[in-house]
């Protein structure tokens, strides 16, 4: 299973698989933060105006999945490590991962999910410090591959006009390695490769 972290994720995919967090086939869940933020900020109602039109659609984990004691633990832990300046082994400079990134992760932990997010420092954070429980970041594009892989998903003119957005609205750039196995899965060359 995995859980979308950030707003791009989501509204790169939701528009090709509506049903992505109603029907399990498509593996993937969200947390009610990430859906708040998504219709309570400003900057997305220009961004993606068209995001009311999936608003039932985008449900989130109930919250005893996300407000439980193990959780809280992995939080707590994390929240620790975050004030205590855990240097970013990389980088040399200290993570800094808000309140949302923390309950994100304590939940993918807790889970088991790996995470689809475009925030390197999540990532990079979770590898180094829970390298034996983090399952690891997957692109929105590896997912979309996936759902073509199994069948989810057929790959039509207007679907194609919803990555060629992806690239319009400047989102994360995708894996190299997905990229190929879009043209292999799809026929069609990824927008801007």
């Amino acid at each position: 299973m995995d859980i979308l972290c950030d707003t791009s994720s989501i509204m790169m995919l939701i528009r090709i698989a509506p049903d992505m967090f109603l029907d399990s086939k498509y593996q993937c869940v969200t947390m009610n933060l990430m859906r708040h933020e998504i219709f309570r900020n400003p900057k997305f109602k220009k961004k993606y105006p068209w995001r009311n039109d999936f608003k039932a659609k985008i449900q989130s984990l109930p919250s005893s999945a996300t407000d439980n004691d193990e959780v809280n633990r992995y939080f707590e832990v994390i929240n620790l490590l975050i004030r205590n300046i855990t240097i970013n082994v990389k980088t040399g400079r200290p993570f800094d991962l808000s309140y949302v990134d923390q309950m994100f992760l304590a939940c993918a932990l807790t889970k088991g999910y790996r995470v689809s997010t475009g925030d390197e420092s999540l990532t990079l954070f979770a590898l180094q410090e829970f390298s034996d429980k983090f399952h690891g970041n997957i692109s929105p594009l590896e997912i979309t591959n996936r759902w073509l892989r199994e069948g989810l998903i057929e790959w039509n003119d207007q679907v194609h006009g919803y990555v060629d957005d992806w690239k319009i609205n400047n989102e994360h750039p995708q894996p190299p390695k997905q990229i190929g196995q879009f043209k292999k899965l799809t026929g069609r060359s990824y927008p801007g490769s």
